[in-house]
């Protein structure tokens, strides 16, 4: 699987997908009528290839197809989150949340909030969202309920990421970045960072709007030359997309804190 920034390309199967996944959901959940109204038959793809291109939303690729998608506003509304049914099952919804988290942190996002489904809800809650109200809508003559759910990223840190990201940003996509990073370069079955993980954890939730980025290194691998990493994990702190301090297996809090006192 690979989560990429939005293509035009996609348009047409994104569209598909939101109305397959729409539609497959148990008729017990939401009926055939609320399905209807909330992905209406056929669908617009040209209203959806504007939409598209307003939000550019994250996609997640599997052998080529779209497997599914979540879009982020600049003031943190998740306003779409869907998984084709084919691909459901896949941990799909869950890689491209994941995605999404990092990028909030990236832009120094406080809250995330998202109106979910009956559906979406239990997804949300699992990933520490409160509900804040129940919404009742109207949609050509049938009603709908959903639910604003809000995470404050300032008071809480999410679950902690083990995964080494193989999707690993440009050079030119760090060096944009703005504010404090962790590029942390390393693979999962490494000994030394598997050893290191709850050392860095320990000193990362303390700083809760630290924007900490798991990529995966190794032969081939471009962003981890580019840094001369040599050995794993190698922890590398940026400020607006610069290195200013590394670290290279940690043992103990003590020295995580260290590369962080250049804050």
């Amino acid at each position: 699987m690979e989560i990429k920034s939005y293509s035009n390309a996609w348009a047409a199967e994104i569209a598909d997908l939101f109305y397959q996944s729409v539609h497959a959901i148990d008729p017990s959940v939401y009926t055939p009528e609320q399905k209807e109204a909330w992905a209406p038959t056929p669908p617009d793809y040209t209203a959806w290839s504007k939409r598209l291109d307003d939000k550019s939303p994250f996609v997640a690729i599997i052998d080529g197809r779209v497997a599914g998608f979540i879009e982020l506003d600049a003031d943190g509304h998740i306003d779409c989150t869907y998984t084709h049914p084919h691909f459901q099952g896949l941990g799909v919804a869950s890689a491209l949340y994941e995605y999404l988290l990092t990028e909030a942190r990236i832009r120094d996002i406080d809250r995330l909030y998202v109106e979910a489904s009956l559906i979406a809800k239990p997804f949300f809650e699992h990933r520490e969202f409160v509900v804040i109200k129940k919404n009742t809508l109207q949609r050509n003559g049938v009603t709908l309920v959903n639910f604003t759910m809000e995470f404050d990223m300032t008071t809480s840190y999410p679950d902690f990421n083990t995964d080494y990201r193989e999707d690993a940003p440009t050079i030119d996509d760090v060096e944009a970045w703005t504010g404090y990073a962790i590029l942390e370069f390393g693979t999962s079955w490494c000994g030394h960072c598997q050893a290191a993980e709850l050392v860095v954890k320990d000193v990362l939730v303390e700083h809760a709007k630290l924007s900490h980025i798991k990529i995966a290194d190794g032969r081939g691998k471009k962003l981890g030359r580019i840094f001369r990493v040599k050995l794993w994990p190698t922890l590398i702190l940026l400020k607006d997309g610069q290195e200013i301090a590394r670290l290279v297996r940690p043992t103990g809090v003590a020295e995580v804190r260290g590369l962080l006192a250049a804050i």
